[in-house]
């Protein structure tokens, strides 16, 4: 995926990792443990929208109840759950005599290490840092020297749950 850098307008590669997707997966497993299916199509909607811009898309309300079948009072509550999930940013301009709206999807709908708090705790946490004891998912380590996994956090080691279970089961 690229996004464009607003200050000097170079096109910069964004960094995936591990498996990546154009849909913001973890978004999604986040709203459907909301049961929020109106928030997700929405979501899906303003993915459909996204372009050269990087993450700015600010289609209006009536191209968006096109592509989503959502009505205007369901569209602004769809937004509203994914502002206050820290999936999107809205900023309000005027254009002439019009309102409008950009809708910035931000990094935390593919990578759930930067959720906010809202909705981590959505997420399962699977692993977790030797170091700081944070428990974490999958969006929460990499790959460090030797193929060990590294808390982004703090470059702490992680180690699954379940060896944690196991070992101390024996």
């Amino acid at each position: 995926m690229r996004k464009i850098d607003k200050k000097t307008g170079e096109i910069l590669d964004i960094k995936t990792i591990g498996l990546w997707a154009p849909l913001p997966i973890p978004a999604f497993q986040v709203l459907a443990r909301q049961r929020n299916w109106k928030a997700q199509r929405l979501l899906t909607c303003l993915v459909s929208f996204l372009g050269s811009d990087g993450y700015c898309v600010y289609p209006s309300y009536d191209k968006i109840s096109e592509r989503s079948g959502l009505g205007r009072n369901s569209i602004r509550k769809a937004l509203d759950a994914l502002e206050e999930n820290g999936f999107i940013n809205i900023y309000y301009f005027r254009e002439g005599k019009k309102e409008r709206n950009k809708y910035y999807l931000q990094e935390s709908c593919w990578d759930s290490g930067k959720m906010n708090k809202v909705a981590i705790q959505y997420r399962t946490p699977m692993f977790k840092c030797l170091d700081c004891g944070k428990l974490i998912d999958r969006g929460g380590y990499g790959e460090g020297l030797k193929a060990n996994k590294v808390h982004w956090a703090c470059g702490g080691p992680v180690v699954s749950l379940e060896f944690i279970n196991q070992a101390s089961a024996s």
